[in-house]
């Protein structure tokens, strides 16, 4: 949902351990895609071609967050 705020557009109802990176990474998915959530042992520097940090956050977390957008 976008509604108007005093001059500025916000999204509501997304929720605030998902950064504005991964949000636009996980629009711009298509069919075959795929998105790895993993622990800070993972390395993820040296295998993907894209990494977006979500420090403090444990999977769990993130994992709720994120299918909350998924249909």
């Amino acid at each position: 949902e976008v509604t108007q705020n005093e001059g500025c557009r916000v999204l509501k109802g997304i929720d605030p351990v998902i950064a504005p990176e991964l949000l636009h990474v996980i629009a711009l998915m298509g069919h075959g895609d795929e998105l790895v959530l993993a622990d800070a042992n993972f390395p993820a520097e040296a295998m993907g071609k894209r990494v977006i940090r979500a420090d403090g956050h444990s999977v769990p977390t993130l994992l709720t967050a994120l299918l909350k957008l998924f249909p």
